[in-house]
């Protein structure tokens, strides 16, 4: 689960400020294997969630009063007591599943997804953030290009064309046909923006899928996060997958 599921599931809104970092020091440890932390990390994790930034210097003195802590290998650093993880790790079993894509929404906002009834989607998008945030920049920039592809096709299918990007055997045409002509179909209507960057990000999937020599790199994908996002979201409300 992602660290916003994982904090409805927990409660966390209803947790101390100690209590809310502890259950954050858990998440870390049973999905990333991090055991150490620094209270400033956690506080500008908190923020990130939406909660009041906590003042860091008094949220230090607490961890070190506080039982469900213990010291970590240099100053400042903390990590869970083996008594508080383990019951964490009773309390919530699930959270470390093996079966679970861990991401937290580095480059789509998962959000987006999480009220679709289409859960392919929702897992489509968790591994293009899993991998990007794996440093799997190949494997993301194909997944890019799979999400891409797959919003394109409910997005013809949504205008009432889906007839015209398909093959005569009935399979659905290469994604630079289906770009092109999303492009000039009045009844798809792209934005300009989108009109000029969407073909990027076949180009980048096509890279990291034929190109012997090539690796994905982390920049290659970074750079262009935003525009990603913008045509991710624009097909969605064409896809008519969001109103």
């Amino acid at each position: 689960m992602n660290i916003e599921t994982y904090s409805r599931t927990v409660a966390l809104a209803d947790a101390s400020e100690v209590q809310k970092v502890a259950l954050l020091a858990y998440f870390f440890f049973a999905t990333k294997d991090q055991q150490e932390f620094q209270p400033r990390e956690m506080g500008e994790i908190l923020a990130a969630l939406g909660y009041a930034r906590p003042n860091i210097t008094r949220l230090g003195t607490r961890l070190r009063e506080s039982r469900y802590f213990i010291k970590g290998s240099k100053p400042g650093l903390f990590r869970l007591s083996i008594t508080a993880r383990t019951r964490l790790s009773k309390e919530f079993p699930d959270v470390g599943s093996t079966e679970e894509i861990v991401s937290d929404s580095t480059l789509i906002p998962e959000i987006l997804f999480d009220s679709l009834s289409r859960p392919y989607l929702a897992r489509t998008v968790q591994q293009v953030n899993a991998a990007f945030e794996a440093n799997l920049f190949d494997a993301c920039a194909l997944m890019m290009r799979r999400l891409l592809e797959i919003l394109l096709i409910h997005t013809f299918q949504k205008a009432g064309i889906e007839q015209i990007i398909l093959d005569t055997d009935g399979t659905f045409q290469n994604l630079k046909t289906l770009i092109n002509k999303a492009k000039s179909r009045p009844e798809i209507a792209l934005s300009s923006g989108v009109r000029n960057s969407i073909d990027l990000f076949r180009e980048l999937g096509n890279l990291s899928a034929h190109h012997i020599h090539y690796n994905c790199r982390k920049d290659d994908i970074r750079g262009l996060r935003m525009e990603y996002r913008a045509v991710i979201e624009e097909l969605l409300y064409k896809a008519g997958l969001k109103s």
